[in-house]
């Protein structure tokens, strides 16, 4: 053998061996890149159908300070787009905390290296920017990895300013006057003590004949003063007569004229004011002629649940008739109407010889594989008509004065429970109890739940209260007060019926929410909407994102459960897991740690 040929047929395999070795390294390498492209392009993805929830300034860092998500709010204050790396945004903003400056890169690498379970919120800081400077407040969360921190989210919060210019929740922003919300709040109010009195009390709406034609002809700024001109009148008569004013819609007044004897005397005061009105319209401008219609109803003899709309049915009717028209409306009986399946006396009855009881749902822990919560639910044991449902006589209680005291009846229930399961060794279980407008609007409801608490030496953690998007919303500033009272007792934060409201991430930035719970609207047939399963995603990643954890609702079979645990979901509620049980139902279904069999299915899933 030629071992110059042997060298050569050597050599020959080694080329042969590397260019092996450099193609598969090379397809390696492409394969990687494509996955990280793939991943990447997910990501924005699923940020991107989460921009319109965001609606603060928000910019998110992967574990690389490279951006994954920048909002178009954010651009005002940071110019930087989705892949960039921190070095590319340029000019970068300066922040001064305490007098003391601070690069971008200094609060990424503070917060990586500070606890990541926390979410850091940072007051009065001036940020700069170029030649302008911004007074601010920064929030700054994190999701976490397996190992590490995967993305870190700064968020600019709306400024005490905003706060001060929002509008509040019980004002007309025209006039001043007290609105809708406070004129039902205060409706409710007079029906609980007009029952035991069996007194009688009037509604009547007054309203500008043909507002809309008044605008076109005269302006919009002169119609505000015709409607103005008669707000004033009205509380001068308000204040002599002792009336309740209400400026309900642009063109409409809502009086509650108390201690009415008979509807002839409801009408003549009506009339007079109506008269008067319309003179002193016709002597600020003579040109047109002004009408004013109304529409009246009186209780009892139209039921607390149908008193205001009775008033604008009959003014309905009073503007059928023709121009300046004033009509009482019938009485339910007389009319026809549907009557509630309860009566507003049977309430108060109920509450004094407590025929409410509570009701638990199962919340599943997707963790912990196993019952960790329960949310609380009120049920009617009506001595005559079974078990009522709530929705139909929550409605009932929430229009009188009777909603603060089943709200502290749900309080008192769900923690003496919480006492009972202490003593007689259950494991320990978190109840999530339902807070009403009228509860939340009560100054020392924090006091009642730390005093319960207390009294029945149960951790704070082991409550949570949840709250909807539009309650927590119609007063920000009041309801951060509220929040922070909560969270400084330790008592758990949930936002309910996420996505059906506002539907905005901001809420997670203004509020120290522990849990968002996904409205059932999101989760219903998520296996067969591709749209659906996106927006979930979008949801739970960015919650996560924000240092939020996230309950799915309404979910009655395996697959939308199968679906949501892949997508990484907290907490799962739904039929599938369990109903509402009574107490000895749900003590049997915690009893074990097997629980239910369906739980063994979403255990089994393999990644």
């Amino acid at each position: 053998m030629n071992p110059k040929n042997g060298f050569f047929a050597d050599y020959s395999i080694l080329i042969v061996i590397v260019a092996i070795a450099c193609l598969i390294f090379y397809y390696l390498y492409r394969h990687y890149k494509l996955q990280s492209k793939l991943q990447l392009k997910k990501e924005e993805h699923i940020l991107n159908i989460s921009s319109n929830l965001a609606d603060h300034p928000m910019i998110i860092f992967s574990d690389t300070y490279r951006v994954i998500f920048a909002n178009h709010q954010i651009q005002k204050f940071i110019k930087a787009k989705q892949g960039d790396a921190l070095e590319e945004i340029l000019p970068l903003p300066l922040f001064f905390i305490e007098k003391e400056e601070k690069s971008l890169v200094d609060l990424l690498d503070f917060y990586k290296e500070k606890a990541v379970d926390e979410i850091l919120r940072i007051s009065n800081v001036t940020l700069k920017n170029q030649k302008e400077e911004y007074r601010i407040s920064l929030r700054i969360s994190a999701a976490e990895g397996k190992k590490h921190v995967k993305y870190i989210g700064i968020t600019i919060l709306e400024t005490t300013e905003h706060l001060e210019h929002s509008k509040p929740y019980y004002q007309n922003s025209t006039t001043g006057l007290p609105n809708h919300n406070k004129a039902m709040e205060d409706i409710g109010f007079m029906a609980y003590r007009y029952t035991a009195s069996n007194k009688r009390f009037a509604v009547a709406v007054i309203s500008v004949d043909n507002f809309l034609e008044i605008i076109s002809i005269v302006g919009y700024r002169e119609s505000l003063q015709v409607v103005s001109l008669i707000a004033r009148y009205l509380q001068a008569v308000s204040a002599k007569s002792h009336l309740k004013l209400y400026h309900v819609t642009s063109n409409n007044f809502l009086l509650i004229l108390p201690n009415i004897h008979t509807i002839q005397e409801c009408n003549i005061l009506v009339e007079k004011y109506k008269t008067d009105c319309e003179a002193l319209l016709h002597s600020n401008n003579a040109q047109l002629h002004y009408t004013i219609s109304s529409g009246i109803s009186i209780y009892p003899d139209n039921g607390i649940e149908n008193l205001v709309n009775s008033a604008y049915k009959a003014l309905l009717l009073a503007k059928k008739q023709g121009l300046g028209y004033t009509m009482v409306a019938a009485s339910d009986e007389q009319s026809g109407e549907a009557k509630a399946p309860v009566k507003f006396s049977e309430i108060k009855r109920a509450l004094e010889q407590e025929e409410f009881s509570l009701y638990y749902q199962p919340i599943y822990d997707t963790q912990k594989e196993q019952i960790t919560v329960a949310e609380a639910l009120i049920r009617w044991m009506h001595p005559t008509k079974g078990i009522i449902p709530p929705g139909l006589f929550l409605p009932l209680v929430e229009k009188t004065g009777f909603m603060k005291h089943l709200g502290e009846f749900v309080a008192k229930k769900a923690i003496e429970q919480l006492a009972i399961w202490k003593k007689l060794g259950f494991r320990e279980i978190q109840v999530s109890i339902n807070l009403s407008l009228r509860e939340f609007e009560t100054m020392d409801y924090p006091l009642v739940l730390d005093t319960l608490l207390h009294d029945n030496r149960i951790n704070a953690s082991q409550l949570k209260v949840e709250v909807t998007e539009n309650i927590a919303m119609t007063n920000k500033e009041y309801s951060a007060k509220q929040f922070a009272k909560l969270k400084k007792l330790g008592i758990a934060i949930s936002l309910d019926d996420f996505g059906t409201g506002y539907s905005s991430f901001s809420m997670l930035e203004s509020f120290p929410i522990d849990t968002l719970k996904i409205d059932k609207s999101f989760v219903e047939n998520m296996s067969k909407s591709k749209k659906r399963r996106a927006i979930v995603s979008a949801m739970i990643t960015m919650s996560h994102a924000l240092g939020t954890k996230v309950t799915a609702e309404g979910i009655e079979d395996k697959q939308t459960a199968v679906i949501l645990k892949h997508l990484g979901c907290d907490y799962m509620q739904g039929y599938y897991f369990g109903k509402p049980m009574a107490v000895f139902e749900f003590q049997e279904l915690i009893r074990s740690d097997e629980q239910v069999s369906n739980f063994d299915d979403i255990i089994a899933i393999e990644s």
